[in-house]
């Protein structure tokens, strides 16, 4: 409890982003005496905190550039910076639609650290704090750059998605990631298959990586629907990448009366709506939007839930929303996609195959209430695999007792 954690954020606790960090801030704040958030970004609005979380705002512009002066007086990090662009991305690098964008993030990057040598470096004791970059992205970068000018600067980082695998860039590769490789201490993968990527990937590091899921809290049991149609619920952002239209094509070929409640919102809404007013009169939805996680989870307590839906391209880690829904013991139905075979089993749900059509998805819809899915015992085994699993207080505590050991490891070095 003596040790200080500091917890390197996008925006949160600003916005409704990261959510998931939601879930494990309760236990860091246990763990640790005080937590220090350090948000690159801001947004509207500030979740609430635990009493021993401050938040502080080290960088007010982060998009702010270096002068000529500053790049002169970090021209080392500005070579390292170009060093590691070279091993990543190669002559991309020099091509013309992406220079000028390069050399613009790379000034970014000496801008900031030049402010945190100045604001955070003073202040930072590896005795007793613990660095924690929640993404091994920006954050990881700047940390990387800093730990070259105080080689005793150690840090930590989590990789779930955009941050893990190179195709979700348009470089094709993640920018700076040779740097992040060579200076972090460790990279906690939120999934078995974000851990096997890099493994692969960066077969010469593996040492450094290692596994540690995310969980969820505990918000009760759902109910599922005694009579009436099938109730169906998602949770997912609008995006192509999550294919929510996905379930309004599957819903459009149902025999079955079903209703289907959706929480998210994004840029394939206008494309939602549209497939959702040409389905049947037997299918009813109820398109929520945006809503905060909180609220979500009332709405799981309150209401009957039969099946949860998920229909990703594209997963990262362990979809947090089938963790949520897996908690209340609903079962599961997901597509095969990045870490989702972590939570799907025999014992919580279906797991499809990752380009599953709309006939597939609207099939097992169809016959969901003659399954075994649809009984009392399988719903608790869902809850049970949750709990073993993916239960936060087992997560992150487990997570503590990794970074507590890691630093009384680094101190007797």
């Amino acid at each position: 409890m003596d040790k200080e954690l500091w917890l390197f954020t996008q925006n949160f606790p600003y916005g409704r982003g990261e959510a998931f960090l939601e879930n494990e801030l309760p236990t860091l704040a246990e763990r640790f005496g005080q937590v220090h958030l350090f948000p690159l970004h801001g947004g509207e609005g500030m979740r609430a905190l635990p009493p021993n979380v401050e938040v502080e705002r080290m960088l007010p512009d982060p998009y702010e550039r270096a002068t000529m002066a500053q790049l002169v007086g970090h021209a080392g990090e500005v070579r390292r910076l170009l060093h590691s662009l070279w091993q990543d991305v190669g002559i991309a690098m020099f091509n013309n639609r992406w220079r000028g964008e390069l050399r613009s993030t790379v000034r970014g990057h000496v801008f900031r650290v030049a402010m945190l040598e100045k604001l955070l470096m003073p202040r930072y004791d590896p005795k007793r704090v613990v660095l924690y970059s929640y993404w091994t992205h920006e954050w990881a970068t700047l940390l990387a750059l800093l730990k070259v000018k105080d080689p005793g600067l150690r840090f930590i980082s989590r990789a779930h998605g955009f941050d893990l695998y190179g195709h979700r860039h348009e470089l094709g590769a993640v920018p700076f990631r040779t740097l992040h490789l060579q200076a972090v201490e460790k990279i906690f993968c939120v999934s078995a298959a974000g851990l096997d990527h890099l493994r692969t990937a960066h077969h010469s590091f593996t040492a450094k990586f290692e596994l540690s899921r995310l969980g969820t809290r505990d918000h009760g049991l759902a109910q599922p629907s005694v009579s009436g149609p099938l109730q169906l619920a998602s949770c997912a952002h609008v995006a192509p990448v999550k294919r929510v239209p996905l379930i309004a094509q599957a819903l459009a070929l149902v025999k079955q009366p079903v209703r289907w409640t959706h929480f998210g919102d994004g840029p394939e809404m206008p494309l939602l709506r549209e497939l959702v007013a040409q389905l049947p009169d037997h299918v009813t939805v109820d398109l929520k939007g945006a809503a905060d996680n909180a609220g979500i989870m009332r709405w799981y307590a309150a209401n009957p839930v039969d099946v949860f839906v998920l229909t990703s391209e594209l997963e990262g880690g362990v979809a947090v929303a089938l963790q949520e829904a897996a908690s209340f013991g609903i079962p599961l139905i997901a597509t095969d996609s990045g870490g989702v075979r972590d939570i799907m089993s025999e014992q919580t749900g279906l797991l499809l195959p990752t380009h599953a059509s709309p006939a597939e998805l609207a099939s097992v819809l169809d016959g969901f209430r003659e399954s075994h899915m649809a009984t009392t015992a399988f719903r608790a085994g869902v809850r049970t695999f949750w709990e073993a699993n993916f239960r936060a207080e087992v997560t992150f505590n487990r997570f503590c007792d990794r970074l507590l050991e890691l630093h009384a490891q680094w101190q007797r070095q």
